[in-house]
Protein backbone atom coordinates (compact mmCIF):
# COMPACT_ATOMS: atom_id res chain seq x y z
CA UNK A 1 0.00 0.00 0.00
CA UNK A 2 0.90 3.66 -0.67
CA UNK A 3 1.09 6.50 1.36
CA UNK A 4 -2.14 7.40 0.80
CA UNK A 5 -4.34 4.44 0.64
CA UNK A 6 -2.65 2.74 3.87
CA UNK A 7 -5.12 0.80 5.63
CA UNK A 8 -5.76 2.97 8.99
CA UNK A 9 -6.47 1.80 12.57
CA UNK A 10 -8.72 3.37 13.64
CA UNK A 11 -10.25 7.15 13.00
CA UNK A 12 -7.83 9.59 11.62
CA UNK A 13 -5.62 12.32 13.73
CA UNK A 14 -7.68 14.60 12.67
CA UNK A 15 -11.14 13.69 13.74
CA UNK A 16 -9.19 13.15 17.02
CA UNK A 17 -7.32 16.13 17.19
CA UNK A 18 -10.62 18.32 16.02
CA UNK A 19 -13.64 16.88 17.91
CA UNK A 20 -14.28 17.11 21.78
CA UNK A 21 -13.85 13.81 23.42
CA UNK A 22 -17.02 11.99 24.06
CA UNK A 23 -17.55 11.99 27.95
CA UNK A 24 -18.90 8.15 28.32
CA UNK A 25 -18.70 5.83 31.04
CA UNK A 26 -19.91 2.61 30.13
CA UNK A 27 -16.45 1.33 29.00
CA UNK A 28 -13.11 2.14 30.01
CA UNK A 29 -12.75 0.22 25.85
CA UNK A 30 -14.98 3.16 24.21
CA UNK A 31 -13.78 6.14 22.60
CA UNK A 32 -15.95 8.17 20.79
CA UNK A 33 -15.27 12.38 19.27
CA UNK A 34 -18.49 14.09 18.91
CA UNK A 35 -19.32 16.85 16.25
CA UNK A 36 -22.48 18.78 17.59
CA UNK A 37 -24.72 20.31 15.97
CA UNK A 38 -28.03 22.72 16.43
CA UNK A 39 -30.04 19.79 15.95
CA UNK A 40 -28.06 16.70 16.26
CA UNK A 41 -24.81 15.04 16.77
CA UNK A 42 -22.59 13.08 15.18
CA UNK A 43 -20.58 10.51 17.19
CA UNK A 44 -16.95 8.57 15.57
CA UNK A 45 -16.86 5.14 18.26
CA UNK A 46 -13.64 3.22 18.83
CA UNK A 47 -14.06 0.08 20.61
CA UNK A 48 -10.62 -1.63 22.08
CA UNK A 49 -11.88 -5.04 23.42
CA UNK A 50 -15.43 -5.78 23.00
CA UNK A 51 -18.35 -5.16 25.12
CA UNK A 52 -21.89 -4.60 25.75
CA UNK A 53 -24.16 -1.93 26.18
CA UNK A 54 -27.48 -2.51 28.15
CA UNK A 55 -30.71 -2.08 26.84
CA UNK A 56 -32.34 1.56 26.71
CA UNK A 57 -33.86 3.93 24.81
CA UNK A 58 -33.89 7.26 24.40
CA UNK A 59 -36.31 9.95 22.55
CA UNK A 60 -34.44 10.25 19.45
CA UNK A 61 -34.06 8.67 16.46
CA UNK A 62 -30.72 6.93 16.31
CA UNK A 63 -28.69 5.70 12.62
CA UNK A 64 -25.18 4.21 12.30
CA UNK A 65 -22.93 2.28 9.76
CA UNK A 66 -20.48 -0.01 11.27
CA UNK A 67 -17.01 1.00 9.98
CA UNK A 68 -14.83 -2.17 11.23
CA UNK A 69 -15.92 -5.22 13.24
CA UNK A 70 -18.95 -6.16 13.96
CA UNK A 71 -21.76 -5.43 16.67
CA UNK A 72 -24.97 -7.76 17.49
CA UNK A 73 -27.87 -5.66 17.94
CA UNK A 74 -31.73 -6.07 19.39
CA UNK A 75 -33.75 -3.49 18.44
CA UNK A 76 -37.53 -3.77 19.97
CA UNK A 77 -37.66 -7.84 19.72
CA UNK A 78 -35.38 -8.39 16.45
CA UNK A 79 -31.75 -9.09 16.54
CA UNK A 80 -29.01 -8.93 13.90
CA UNK A 81 -25.77 -9.11 13.49
CA UNK A 82 -23.92 -6.24 11.97
CA UNK A 83 -20.56 -6.13 9.81
CA UNK A 84 -18.35 -2.99 8.06
CA UNK A 85 -20.36 -1.42 5.50
CA UNK A 86 -24.00 -2.35 7.10
CA UNK A 87 -26.05 0.39 8.41
CA UNK A 88 -28.70 0.61 11.25
CA UNK A 89 -31.48 2.44 12.16
CA UNK A 90 -33.60 2.55 15.73
CA UNK A 91 -35.85 4.94 15.93
CA UNK A 92 -37.30 7.08 19.17
CA UNK A 93 -38.78 5.41 22.08
CA UNK A 94 -37.46 1.82 20.54
CA UNK A 95 -35.36 -0.10 23.03
CA UNK A 96 -32.19 -1.37 22.08
CA UNK A 97 -28.67 -2.86 22.99
CA UNK A 98 -25.97 -3.84 21.13
CA UNK A 99 -22.84 -6.54 21.83
CA UNK A 100 -19.83 -5.01 19.91
CA UNK A 101 -16.37 -7.09 18.91
CA UNK A 102 -13.30 -6.16 19.31
CA UNK A 103 -11.43 -3.61 17.21
CA UNK A 104 -15.43 -2.39 16.15
CA UNK A 105 -15.65 1.18 14.59
CA UNK A 106 -18.67 3.23 14.01
CA UNK A 107 -20.24 6.15 12.98
CA UNK A 108 -23.78 7.11 14.91
CA UNK A 109 -26.04 9.97 14.09
CA UNK A 110 -28.27 11.19 16.89
CA UNK A 111 -31.37 13.45 16.34
CA UNK A 112 -30.47 15.40 19.33
CA UNK A 113 -27.60 17.90 20.01
CA UNK A 114 -26.74 16.45 23.11
CA UNK A 115 -27.50 13.06 23.87
CA UNK A 116 -24.02 12.22 24.32
CA UNK A 117 -22.16 14.76 26.62
CA UNK A 118 -18.30 15.53 25.55
CA UNK A 119 -15.16 16.26 28.26
CA UNK A 120 -14.31 19.61 26.50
Amino acid sequence: MGKYHAKLNGFPTAIKKCLPKAASGVSSDLSGWVQSGEKSQVVFWEVEKGFSVSGHSHQHDEWGIVVTGSCLLTIGTETKTYHAGQEFYIPSGVEHYCTMSDNYRAVDFFASPDWIKTGK
